[in-house]
């Protein structure tokens, strides 16, 4: 009876024991084989970054814009909350397209799903009166192109983000 109890007690350790094991490797090999967003510092300006599995870091947004700074956030706060949003829709599988929109009155940066979809997620406000679709071409100008993944619908810009991330980077 207490060698059933021992060898029981055994298996049950070393299941449990291989069992973190496996967690733990899953998640360093999920964390390996995923794009991460993080803000980062170019000529003293904050940038929104993505960093692929390739180890490839592909600029996304300069934050050189104090337009909201009176209000809490600066370009570095603005950057830090940003890159924490794109984090979660790439993970949560909405960040497909980037588009322009409207909430609480106000223009928008968003996520969508779908070309031509309304906004499922905020990435960020701008400023009242700007052109949101002006505007977005502008922050995002250190990797857009002429004939890169920009698509306009009825005055709007929807960026296929994915194309976005695998362009060359722009060398002007």
């Amino acid at each position: 009876m207490k060698v059933n109890l021992v060898a029981t007690s055994a298996t049950l350790a070393v299941t449990v024991m291989m069992s973190s094991l496996l967690v733990k490797f899953s998640t360093q090999a999920k964390s390996v084989q995923t794009t991460n967003f993080v803000c980062r510092m170019w000529q003293q300006i904050p940038m929104t970054v993505a960093i692929t599995p390739a180890q490839e870091t592909i600029p996304v947004i300069l934050w050189d814009s104090k337009h909201f700074s009176n209000s809490g956030y600066d370009p570095r706060t603005r950057c830090q909350l940003v890159s924490n949003r794109f984090q979660f829709f790439y993970e949560s599988g909405q960040l497909n397209y980037i588009t322009t929109g409207r909430m609480n009155r106000m223009p928008v940066v968003c996520v969508t799903d779908t070309y031509g979809g309304a906004c499922n997620g905020l990435l960020f406000t701008l400023k009242p009166g700007s052109n949101p679709s002006q505007t977005l071409q502008e922050l995002m100008r250190i990797r857009l192109r002429q004939k890169g993944p920009l698509n306009e619908t009825s005055g709007r810009i929807y960026i296929d983000f994915q194309e976005y991330l695998n362009q060359e980077i722009n060398q002007q």
